[in-house]
């Protein structure tokens, strides 16, 4: 009876229809379906959520985009830049930030006010306002200055770390003197009788040849210490004047070797200690030998 019955409904079932489509619609468990509706639903939200602020967004700009093209148009755009920068370094100031010291080390020589001024920095303005790169060239166009930093230090300071030059000789020009480096860089009109210590150049472009007589000098200490100064003669060649007044005439070339014979001669070192005597040694082999303002009267074989 059983069987009847099972047979019955089974043959009653309808026969699958060849190349039928699947439905492609996956069946949704009840936790999957409602996990897919949360997402969603939190999707919504937040689209509807944002909606508001992109509108305020929206008008700000527009109000703002308003506003400047109303400055501009007026004329007025700059002067409400300028405003705002005044309340901001206004602000700045009131926090701190004004300048308060200025700190110089290195500076011997220069003196600290000279710095200072070449530096253009004053108390009380913004530090932030401090152009380092113009004020380290102004500095360092001071004579004595060869290096120069300038930095910022926050909040209320500004540093100046100075390396000088160093003082080589004391060059004479046009009734002016100026110290010197090794390299002919003349640093400032003085007054000479603060350098007397240095050695003393005189005459158009005798700085720039200073350095190679003075090294040549050193070698000759018995020489050069009877050296009042060195005259540079038309740009060509040196004359040499003694403490004692007396002259000795150097020739264009070869000058390095008639200072070492100068030197090793006992006689004509003699010669140089008499008042107002020119030796002149521009002739090559021999002196020349007169009293100044009188005509020359020759000495042979001094040289050789």
């Amino acid at each position: 009876m059983r069987l009847a019955r099972l047979q019955g409904k089974l043959n009653r079932r309808s026969p699958p229809v060849r190349g039928a489509r699947r439905s492609s619609k996956p069946i949704k468990k009840g936790v999957s379906a409602k996990a897919s509706n949360w997402m969603y639903a939190k999707a919504r939200s937040v689209r509807h959520g944002h909606r508001p602020r992109t509108i305020a967004l929206g008008v700000f700009s527009g109000v703002l985009s308003t506003i400047l093209l109303g400055l501009w148009l007026s004329g007025h755009l700059n002067d409400a830049y300028d405003a705002g920068l005044r309340y901001s370094e206004n602000r700045l100031l009131a926090s701190g930030f004004a300048v308060e010291h200025i700190d110089i080390s290195g500076a011997r020589h220069a003196s600290e006010d000279e710095v200072r001024k070449a530096l253009g920095v004053e108390p009380g303005e913004l530090v932030f306002g401090v152009d380092l790169v113009a004020a380290r060239a102004r500095v360092k166009s001071l004579g004595w200055v060869r290096e120069v930093s300038v930095t910022r230090l926050l909040p209320n300071r500004i540093s100046v770390v100075i390396t000088e030059r160093t003082p080589y000789a004391l060059w004479q020009y046009n009734q002016q003197f100026s110290i010197i480096n090794v390299s002919g860089v003349a640093m400032q009109v003085t007054d000479p009788f603060a350098h007397l210590s240095l050695p003393l150049v005189v005459g158009k472009g005798a700085q720039l040849e200073a350095a190679k007589i003075l090294a040549k000098f050193e070698t000759q200490h018995e020489l050069a210490i009877k050296v009042h100064s060195l005259i540079r003669v038309s740009e060509r060649r040196w004359n040499i004047r003694f403490d004692s007044g007396s002259e000795l005439y150097l020739p264009a070339l070869g000058w390095e070797k008639t200072i070492d014979q100068i030197a090793n001669s006992p006689d004509t070192l003699r010669l140089l200690d008499l008042p107002l005597v020119i030796v002149d040694a521009r002739m090559a082999g021999q002196l020349a030998v007169r009293r100044k303002n009188q005509q020359a009267k020759q000495v042979p074989k001094l040289i050789s």
